[in-house]
């Protein structure tokens, strides 16, 4: 038996093979480009661990404070907009058939400009949008924090920036929570300011097994010590 969708359904499941298709030629090239890139640098390579995938961060000092990798956030873009583009398609189905008047051409294009659309944040959020990023520049940490639409996905026009200078902060410290149940572990990098009201975390790695929690550690370490070297 042939499934029989209308303009709309069909745009948006045609929509979402091309969209996955799309996601995953951008997640090979996000892999050629780290991989055969410009080589890092010293505290490039220090601090990549620490950048969760995000490509405009490499060789930058730099860390972003993210729960989900790359990989997830491209497959959360995708699911984002293929279900924006289904409930907008599924919607005018749904007026259309309670007005007794059929879907149009109309219709059809609202459904893909909306998959589009958000397919195109999504994958431009996923890719060099951080929830939170902290930069260092020219001696002051500039902190960028957007607010969450979905996941590590970020809410359009929601960018908020705070800029601490060299008086603000007292140490970069890198503070370990040990591993209980299995690979449970992590390491978060936080600052922390003279002003006892500043507290911010701004990076760190989970997933840390008991067998292998001092690399994480000492890398955490040395980043946290890189950070507070290049505000001095």
């Amino acid at each position: 038996m042939r499934l029989k969708l209308d303009d709309n359904e069909r745009g948006a499941f045609n929509y979402l093979i091309g969209g996955t298709f799309n996601v995953l030629v951008l997640r090979a090239l996000a892999w050629a480009l780290d991989a055969f890139g410009p080589a890092l640098t010293e505290d490039g390579a220090l601090l990549r661990p620490f950048q969760c995938g995000y490509m405009g961060m490499r060789n930058k000092l730099a860390t972003a404070d993210a729960v989900m990798g790359l990989s997830g956030r491209v497959v959360l873009a995708v699911v984002l907009a293929v279900g924006a583009a289904a409930a907008v398609a599924f919607l005018l189905t749904a007026m259309g058939r309670l007005s007794g008047k059929r879907t149009t051409r109309a219709g059809a294009l609202v459904t893909r400009a909306v998959l589009l659309a958000s397919l195109a944040w999504g994958l431009f959020g996923a890719f060099f949008l951080p929830l939170k990023e902290t930069r260092i520049v020219d001696g002051t940490m500039v902190v960028r924090q957007r607010a969450k639409l979905v996941g590590d996905l970020p809410l359009p026009f929601s960018l908020k920036v705070s800029r601490w200078s060299r008086a603000d902060i007292a140490q970069i410290t890198a503070v370990e929570t040990a591993p209980v149940h299995g690979c449970d572990g992590s390491v978060v990098l936080w600052v922390n300011g003279t002003d006892q009201a500043l507290k911010e975390r701004i990076g760190g790695l989970a997933g840390i097994c008991p067998e292998n929690r001092m690399e994480p550690l000492r890398r955490a370490s040395e980043a946290s010590a890189l950070l507070e070297r290049e505000l001095r």
